[in-house]
């Protein structure tokens, strides 16, 4: 065996002694000294407290820390930031943003605000037209913008009208083709733009009158916003009614009515404001003109439309007495429905 031959030529070597133990060479493997610095193969025993040496180098992590790196530079991630060595960098990859979620710096990049531009605009048109789709079952799209076809100079001709009907000649209303002739170039025609801006002005009007009179809160206008609407729906049922009812055909059209009863709001307006300035004196002096002109205002331009003659005054000769009632009674309505909206805001 190795350990035998080994330690019989040992053994078979002769030492002198001033050799061994001045040079310090001739220890044996059965000294004690030898046996703490080589092992049984003759090979050097690791000092104690020392490193331990390495016999294999470990490279089991380069190839998927090289995996990672290519991603986002941390670690055996698979391509995802490392939340443990490079987690501040994956964060500010993602916008800084806890839990490496996406955050608001990723719409910074071009390409995906446009994706989310052009997102954004095709829901867009495909609401709009859900909705005209739905318009369009009830009420023609184009008849609306019809009323609120407009201009500044059609306004205050219109409000001119409307407070000094007296003056006005010819309330015939022009045609092209079968159609009306849209609102900015024919003062007769009816519009939906005045009633809108009307109807609104009253409400905010109304909550003044009950501010300066100590008696205004949020619950009480919209009362009094709910008030005007369901009388405006009742009033334009009660005349749809009774033309159901006497069986008159008419050219009006119901957003005709519309309009039509949503024009006493302006004189209701005037009356509440000279109402503050004058008190309840200037509030009914007023109201009484300005209804007698809406009155007036209403029978000339209806008398075009609820007949059926083109507007001639021969329609009242030949005894059609339905009609004239008809009208007179859509005319008279207005002054009553005046006084009851706005009666209640003055002190």
């Amino acid at each position: 065996m190795p350990t035998a031959r080994f330690g019989q030529q040992v053994r078979g070597r002769k030492s002198t002694g001033g050799e061994s133990r001045g040079s310090g060479d001739g220890a044996t493997m059965y000294d004690p000294q030898y046996q703490q610095q080589y092992d049984a193969y003759g090979q050097p025993l690791p000092q104690q407290g020392g490193p331990q040496p390495q016999l294999f180098e470990d490279t089991s992590g380069q190839a998927y820390n090289n995996y990672g790196n290519q991603g986002y530079g941390g670690g055996m991630d698979y391509g995802y930031p490392n939340t443990r060595e490079g987690g501040q960098q994956g964060q500010q990859a993602y916008g800084a943003y806890p839990g490496n979620m996406p955050g608001p710096q990723i719409f910074q990049d071009p390409m995906v605000a446009n994706m989310a531009m052009q997102y954004g605009q095709s829901l867009a048109s495909q609401g709009r037209e859900y909705m005209d789709k739905k318009i369009e079952k009830y009420v023609s799209t184009s008849q609306i913008k019809y009323y609120f076809a407009v201009d500044t100079h059609y306004v205050m001709k219109k409000l001119q009208l409307l407070l000094f009907p007296y003056t006005h000649t010819d309330w015939s209303v022009r045609y092209e083709q079968d159609n009306p002739v849209q609102p900015r170039h024919e003062v007769n025609a009816p519009d939906l733009y005045i009633p809108l801006m009307a109807v609104v002005t009253y409400i905010l009007v109304a909550g003044l009158c009950l501010g300066l009179q100590k008696r205004f809160s949020p619950d009480v206008l919209g009362m009094q916003a709910s008030s005007a609407l369901v009388w405006l729906v009742l009033e334009i049922f009660i005349i749809l009614a009774t033309l159901y009812v006497t069986a008159i055909q008419t050219h009006i059209k119901t957003l005709d009515l519309l309009a039509f009863s949503s024009y006493k709001y302006v004189g209701m307006i005037v009356s509440l404001l000279a109402g503050l300035v004058m008190d309840s004196l200037g509030y009914y002096g007023v109201l009484a003109y300005c209804s007698l002109s809406l009155v007036v205002f209403m029978f000339r331009t209806l008398r075009w439309q609820v007949q059926g003659s083109g507007g001639t005054m021969e329609a009242y000769s030949v005894g059609n007495k339905r009609r004239l009632y008809l009208l007179l009674f859509m005319s008279g309505l207005q002054p009553l429905m005046m006084w009851w909206l706005t009666h209640h805001l003055v002190a």
